[in-house]
């Protein structure tokens, strides 16, 4: 899918999301005075409307999930309205991680309306949603008892930070993985060294598939096996880590992109050494956090594709350069 191809589609995703949210309250008995921005002064709000008694600003988004950069930009574009009369609102037919949760528990001017919240509150407005892909997936979200991917965040959430336990670590790392991405990309091999014993690498994963955004990544990054090194740091990774990530990546080997599974955001000596990797040997190495794969079981368990998430990941660092 070309760039052109690709913003098209996800504006005409976030035109219908914010159509159908529209008739929704508009069907809705709460609701009162309801407006689209185009009927509205107020530049950048989607939709304005009254419910029990309190004015709402709605800003739409079509996104399933935030990296942290996206979602700073939409509350510092939300920010600029928290003065108005109204409540801010951000709707979304996703969730947040339960760190970005908190995060923006201190945002008092701020409401959010996630994937569970807007399936509460329009409950009987849903069966009428003229989109099929959007109704099924209100439809599929799993509202029950505890799934698997809640149990590998409780793994993930109980290993703890340290050199000590980088064993556990990887494991459930490698399990997280393979529950995300198998069948598309080939079980983990766990620990594989190179021919000289030089590199062990912790994790690798055979990407042979022939659709979708994976095929993408292969045949534009040289993806043909998903490199994941695992660092279980109670501190932050430093570019030696970078280094060591670059050096597992051949272009004459399993390929040119890599995965750094952290658990905090890296230095800032780290991110420098990303660029200079990619820009000097095309190597392209992205880092994953505890955030990232909470997101990614989420949208998992939804029924979304988890790879959005190392989409936006790469899409973030790419045009940060």
């Amino acid at each position: 899918m070309g760039l052109k191809e690709e913003t098209f589609t996800n504006n005409l995703k976030g035109f219908i999301f914010e159509y159908e949210l529209l008739n929704m309250m508009k069907q809705h008995k709460d609701f009162n005075n309801v407006k689209h921005e185009n009927a509205t002064l107020d530049a950048g709000i989607d939709i304005i409307a009254d419910y029990h008694g309190e004015t709402l600003l709605i800003e739409c988004k079509a996104n399933s999930t935030f990296s942290s950069s996206r979602l700073e930009h939409v509350l510092n574009k939300l920010s600029l309205h928290k003065s108005s009369k109204g409540k801010m609102v951000l709707a979304f037919p996703g969730e947040l991680s339960s760190k970005q949760k908190k995060k923006l528990s201190n945002y008092t001017w701020l409401n959010v309306w996630d994937i569970h919240k807007l399936a509460d509150i329009f409950y009987e407005q849903i069966r009428n949603i003229q989109s099929e892909e959007l109704r099924e997936f209100f439809n599929s979200i799993n509202l029950s008892n505890k799934s698997i991917e809640d149990e590998l965040l409780m793994q993930l959430n109980s290993c703890v930070k340290g050199i000590k336990h980088w064993g556990i670590y990887q494991k459930t790392c490698a399990t997280i993985f393979e529950h995300l991405f198998c069948p598309s990309l080939g079980k983990p091999i766990i620990e594989l060294s190179d021919h000289v014993k030089a590199n062990r690498r912790d994790i690798i994963m055979a990407n042979y598939c022939d659709e979708g955004y994976w095929k993408y990544l292969r045949g534009r990054y040289r993806a043909d096996y998903i490199i994941i090194d695992s660092k279980n740091y109670s501190s932050k990774v430093d570019k030696n880590c970078v280094l060591q990530m670059a050096n597992y990546l051949k272009d004459y080997g399993p390929g040119m992109f890599g995965i750094i599974a952290l658990r905090t955001e890296p230095k800032e000596s780290a991110i420098h050494t990303q660029r200079e990797v990619w820009m000097a040997h095309n190597k392209l190495i992205i880092f994953v956090n505890d955030i990232d794969l909470e997101q990614m079981l989420m949208l998992k368990k939804n029924g979304n594709n988890p790879e959005e998430v190392i989409k936006q990941k790469i899409e973030d660092f790419r045009l940060g350069l």
